[in-house]
């Protein structure tokens, strides 16, 4: 008979497991400064009323960056003394070299507004894209930077009145339709508001598409920096080209110059020239027409004395009478007018 065995339990204590609550630091993350994009166009002081107005109602504090924005658009006619070329009649790098002078021109006028936003302690910055249009070259910028914020002109400020609602310049209104809707636009004109066209979609990128957005402003900005890099040494060479085409240029029209005056007194020589001439020949007439009248007036003498002493016989004796008449009254005067010479009548030389 097996012995009944006892089934015991066996408690096994568990050690007892306390809750603890670890507290992790985590770095605070830095808030990113705020980008408001003011677009100025190439005129200068054109945009300042743009970006008063950006700046008196988008810029709030040191968080926040003004930056300016521009599309440059390459003319394509090049002016050289007074005379307009288009591209394609000139070598590449004639070109190249107005270029080069244009975009330091547009430089200047952007560091300009850099330096009036610097007096007032606002944190500015510049950006520039060449483009043959525009309204296409601010939307790419904002394609490419994902701009949020974007102050457009809406009309130039001559165009401003009570009245206007709405963009009026070309630019304006294609931005307004053609823009991200992710990015807000102010309108301005005058420093008045005109108008705004809200976000009306907001969109979530995936973490692809952030990332691959948050790629293209890193290659942006290195391209930028290569392209500023070989800018300064491509400057000087145009600014030593620009001189030497200068002094070619301030040497010929020294040419010209001479070349006018020259022409000038030529022509003033040949007009005084002309006038001897015109003087001369109106004496001529004037001669031609005093011998024509003295010809006129011995025809009529002769017809007249012709008539007077015509024989009855006929005109066939009248000629020879008249001769021999003439003849002798001519003889009797030059008789006379020796012996007058002699001294008075009966004086005879005295004999020796």
């Amino acid at each position: 008979m097996e012995p009944a065995v006892k089934e015991a339990k066996v408690s096994v204590a568990e050690p007892a497991v306390k809750e603890e609550k670890v507290s992790v630091a985590v770095p605070a993350v830095k808030k990113k400064d705020e980008k408001v994009f003011v677009a100025v166009p190439a005129e200068p002081r054109a945009g300042q009323s743009t970006l008063l107005w950006a700046l008196a109602h988008l810029y709030s504090s040191r968080a926040t960056t003004i930056v300016l924005t521009h599309v440059h658009v390459p003319p394509q006619m090049i002016p050289i003394m007074g005379v307009k070329f288009h591209v394609s009649k000139m070598s590449a790098d004639q070109v190249r070299l107005f270029r080069m002078a244009e975009r330091q021109q547009v430089e200047e006028m952007l560091d300009d507004y850099i330096h009036r936003c610097s007096e007032i302690k606002v944190k500015c910055e510049k950006l520039v894209i060449e483009n043959e249009d525009v309204a296409s070259g601010l939307v790419e910028l904002i394609r490419l930077h994902g701009i949020t914020k974007l102050v457009i002109a809406a009309a130039a400020d001559k165009q401003y009145s009570k009245k206007l609602n709405k963009p009026v310049s070309k630019t304006a209104t294609e931005i307004m339709q053609r823009a991200d809707p992710s990015c807000k636009i102010w309108f301005v004109c005058k420093e008045k508001l005109i108008c705004v066209r809200d976000k009306e979609v907001q969109i979530a990128p995936s973490a692809a598409v952030g990332q691959e957005v948050a790629r293209l402003p890193f290659h942006h900005k290195e391209d930028d920096i290569k392209m500023e890099m070989g800018f300064d040494h491509e400057l000087e060479e145009a600014r030593k080209a620009l001189d030497d085409l200068m002094s070619r240029a301030l040497k010929e029209s020294c040419r010209r110059q001479k070349a006018d005056e020259e022409v000038a007194a030529s022509l003033q020589k040949a007009k005084v020239y002309e006038e001897l001439y015109l003087e001369e020949v109106r004496k001529r007439e004037d001669l031609e027409a005093a011998l024509a009248r003295a010809d006129r007036e011995i025809a009529q003498l002769r017809r007249a004395f012709g008539q007077r002493n015509t024989p009855r016989e006929g005109p066939q004796h009248a000629t020879p009478m008249r001769s021999s008449s003439m003849a002798q009254h001519t003889i009797v005067v030059a008789y006379n007018a020796k012996k007058s010479d002699l001294g008075p009548a009966g004086w005879q030389p005295a004999e020796p």
